[in-house]
């Protein structure tokens, strides 16, 4: 039992068209308008990012991929036994979802609106991204990866690990212990989520950054030189990681949360062993 992917992420945002500038303009990706909500699509899936037009900003949902129905069962027992009360997605949900059946729940240790599903609708046609990014690294590895602060970081780590059936990557401790992150994987990509206790006046239960992987440096440098022409803040300058090789930049979404976009992440084998590190970057990364 195990979860086999980040699918989707969905956001409400009074700033939808910011948003769209970002994700259409800047990152490549398609969109097709529903009521109240844009869907943006980067690979063979439907969507992978729904924006939802609403006068605050949160997140919506962070929707976990199970592998069939038999899987999504299982998992929805794990949780039950940990006293995590779930609903069944309506029919209606699923449609727009564009999935064959979910449950969605509270996130006892992150506080994040979670939705766990299988079967995600494939669009017959390929997608092809605009203004020359050459694409999203996704497949089995998934959407890409998020991370949660939280308040309870030892019963996050076991709520992942016992519950959801995640395994630990690695961890990084910095700044003479007063950042501490661990990342978890489910698949070939080497974190789809990351936790931190939180750090100088970061509320527990704050959502940190999404992370989307590009195909190459040049989709990387592209976005990067955009999102400078626009005058979209950044989070962090351009920068590798240390632990999982990631070259990457991070900016401020319209939303006031990171959204990292980088490439060339590191993947994890059979044979993956557990690492510390005492810094998160090889090199850059630098608050602008």
């Amino acid at each position: 039992m195990m979860i086999s992917g980040l699918g989707y992420f969905a956001i409400n945002t009074s700033a939808s068209a910011k948003w769209h500038e970002l994700l259409s303009e800047v990152l490549g990706m398609g969109a097709e308008q529903g009521a109240g909500v844009t869907f943006y699509r980067l690979d063979e899936w439907h969507h992978r990012i729904a924006v939802y037009e609403a006068e605050d900003d949160i997140v919506r949902a962070v929707g976990w991929q199970l592998d069939d129905e038999a899987a999504l069962g299982d998992m929805v027992g794990s949780l039950e036994d940990a006293g995590v009360a779930l609903s069944p997605m309506s029919e209606a949900l699923c449609q727009e979802r564009r999935v064959t059946a979910g449950y969605q729940f509270l996130d006892p240790v992150s506080s994040m609106p979670t939705e766990i599903f299988y079967g995600p609708v494939y669009e017959q046609l390929p997608f092809a991204p605009s203004g020359g990014i050459s694409g999203y690294w996704t497949g089995e590895d998934g959407l890409g990866h998020v991370v949660y602060f939280v308040e309870d970081y030892e019963a996050a780590k076991r709520f992942y690990t016992s519950t959801m059936g995640f395994k630990i990557s690695d961890r990084i401790v910095w700044d003479d212990g007063e950042k501490d992150a661990t990342f978890f994987h489910c698949n070939p990509r080497h974190h789809s989520l990351a936790v931190m206790p939180p750090f100088g006046d970061i509320p527990s239960g704050t959502f940190n950054h999404l992370m989307l992987q590009g195909r190459s440096i040049n989709d990387v440098g592209i976005a990067y030189d955009r999102v400078r022409d626009l005058g979209i803040p950044l989070m962090m300058e351009l920068g590798k990681h240390t632990n999982d090789l990631t070259e990457s930049f991070y900016l401020v979404t319209p939303s006031g949360f990171g959204l990292e976009f980088g490439c060339n992440s590191t993947r994890v084998g059979d044979n993956w062993q557990v690492k510390t590190y005492d810094a998160p970057m090889i090199w850059g990364h630098r608050s602008p």
